[in-house]
């Protein structure tokens, strides 16, 4: 095997491949394995048909072309480790010639990451706040959620307990088509629904109790649903009664119906604790994603336009099947909204950017945990893997085989040290913590005096709202 090799810009190097007779044999009778078994040859079993008999038949390059789905890969595998290249992804092969086999492999190399100066990433953590304001908010939840549902006369508010029948149908395809049909359900009307459409709950509301009702509702273009969007929804209604929240009171009652609570104090206690437990999580999350984009800001970083192209393709490729089977997230839906009408190519540059941003950001983080060190060595893989499985709870033995694959153990390992390694960064990027201190208002000053934060709207914490303590 004749090699030569040339390094390109962008992390990117040409391999030149030359293969004699004896570096083709191999390949040549694997190939010869292969397809003599769904060969038909006059006077021969399938499978017993000797190779000088289908060569003559089919000719060498028909093996030789068989051959090259394997062939080529493998020999630019042996390639790339005689060239001592570091190969960061797929290569893209030209065949120039099939007899003597000749061949150009441009090979993407792994990306080139200067990380810069780490002690410059300076990020002051944020002090969990929780206000009395914002306790006596999810007190006040708790109390409405322990609340009976009671009869009412007259018309529905939003937030009552209705129980209906609703027919919802729309013109399409040359067809009625249901967008709901309900026989006396349950529904609550919410302030500013978008379920079943937008506006169904603000018409619901103004109807009388045991009445049918028809109206209709233009979707809006935009609505998530592609089905009904832009759709005109004739709707026929009947509420067949109302329930309203009874008022209950936040005392010591409430909070022994709530828990293992003494008084009502005990909860207000609880559930700070909770509240603060959550917030700090959150805290520490906001910080680490601050930090990671700090670093990334400032990370130099070169990759092969190939090496691209490839996680384009992977990427397509999970949208495609998340959308065929519904394993729809957030970020796919927008793209789904974003991408309608556009052509291959226009969708592939539109996804560019944020494919661009998830490959620097994986060998950015792989650069970091070897700057640090960070090793996961089998004892400490084995105790993350525990410590996952105990929270798994009744998943246990699920999540305990799903890691026994040594690929999925090894991917697990290096998600462990990119944990740890921005855990790091993380401490030591949280500087000023006295002035940050200093500055911020005391934990029970009243509302108004807080500066407005995400913590604004915490909710009750969850063990307090779903179970007894």
């Amino acid at each position: 095997m004749k090699v030569t090799s040339e390094q390109r810009p962008s992390r990117e190097a040409l391999l030149t491949v030359e293969l004699d007779a004896d570096d083709v044999e191999p390949y040549i009778e694997r190939a010869y394995k292969q397809v003599v078994n769904r060969l038909n040859i006059p006077g021969f079993r399938k499978g017993k048909a000797p190779r000088r008999i289908v060569e003559q038949m089919y000719g060498r390059e028909y093996l030789a072309n068989q051959a090259l789905d394997f062939m080529l890969p493998e020999v630019t595998a042996k390639a790339v480790a005689q060239e001592s290249l570091e190969m960061g992804g797929l290569p893209s092969i030209s065949l120039e010639a099939l007899d003597p086999i000749k061949y150009v492999a441009t090979v993407p190399l792994v990306p080139e990451v200067d990380l810069g100066d780490l002690s410059r990433i300076n990020a002051p953590k944020e002090r969990v706040r929780i206000t009395k304001a914002q306790v006596e908010e999810a007190i006040q939840q708790l109390s409405e959620s322990a609340a009976p549902w009671e009869p009412v006369e007259g018309k529905p508010q939003f937030d009552d307990l209705l129980n209906i029948t609703a027919h919802g149908s729309y013109y399409a395809e040359d067809q009625d088509q249901d967008a709901i049909k309900s026989n006396r359900e349950d529904y609550v009307p919410r302030a500013n629904s978008r379920l079943p459409v937008p506006g169904f709950a603000e018409k619901v509301i103004s109807l009388n109790v045991g009445e049918e009702t028809s109206f209709d509702i233009e979707v809006p273009e935009d609505y998530e649903s592609p089905a009904v969007a832009g759709a005109t929804v004739h709707f026929t209604v009947t509420i067949h009664s109302v329930k309203r929240r009874a008022t209950v009171a936040i005392d010591d009652e409430l909070a022994k119906s709530l828990g293992d609570y003494e008084n009502i104090d005990a909860l207000r206690k609880k559930v700070r604790e909770d509240m603060e437990s959550e917030e700090a999580r959150n805290v520490d999350a906001r910080h680490k994603e601050e930090v990671i984009d700090k670093l990334l800001a400032q990370a130099a970083f070169e990759a092969s336009p190939l090496l691209i192209d490839h996680e384009i393709d992977r990427y397509l490729q999970d949208f495609q099947e998340a959308m065929n089977t519904g394993r729809i997230t957030l970020e796919y839906y927008q793209n789904y909204l974003a991408w309608a009408g556009k052509s291959a190519e226009e969708i592939r540059e539109a996804a560019r950017p944020a494919v661009e941003e998830r490959v620097k950001r994986a060998f950015v983080l792989r650069k970091l945990v070897a700057d640090y060190s960070i090793e996961v060595d089998d004892d400490a893989l084995k105790e993350e893997i525990e410590q996952l499985a105990k929270s798994a709870g009744s998943d246990a033995k699920q999540v305990r085989s799903g890691l026994k694959e040594p690929s999925t153990r090894e991917s697990f390992r290096r998600v462990i040290a990119e944990r740890r390694a921005i855990d790091r960064l993380s401490e030591e990027a949280a500087v000023g913590l006295g002035d940050a201190k200093a500055a911020a208002p005391a934990a029970d000053a009243p509302a108004a005096e807080q500066p407005k934060s995400k913590q604004s709207n915490a909710r009750p914490p969850r063990r307090a709202r779903a179970k007894k303590q």
